[in-house]
């Protein structure tokens, strides 16, 4: 079930994210199941689009919660500042 949940918070911050372009990517550092459902960190390293003539990358961590049919209802850019609450808060 772990690795199918890897797959579907790939997926959709693939997707979600626009993650397209040669060395920018995701991987998951960390699954927990919580309640009917899931929740993965993630950290993308992804294009500075506010350096759209250059090729800069920044490595931004994300929370991707998903339901007990894996299908994500929320997911949010992590405050690397503090630690992340893993609970679930809806």
């Amino acid at each position: 079930m772990i690795n199918a949940v890897k797959e579907k918070v790939l997926q959709f911050l693939q997707d979600t994210l626009e993650i397209k372009e040669l060395g920018e990517g995701v991987k998951i550092v960390g699954i927990t199941k919580i309640g009917n459902g899931w929740v993965a960190e993630a950290e993308v390293v992804e294009r500075e689009r506010t350096l759209p003539g250059h090729r800069v990358f920044k490595t931004e961590h994300y929370i991707v919660k998903l339901n007990k049919d894996l299908e994500a209802y929320s997911f949010r850019q992590a405050n690397r500042s503090r630690p992340e609450e893993m609970e679930e808060s809806e």
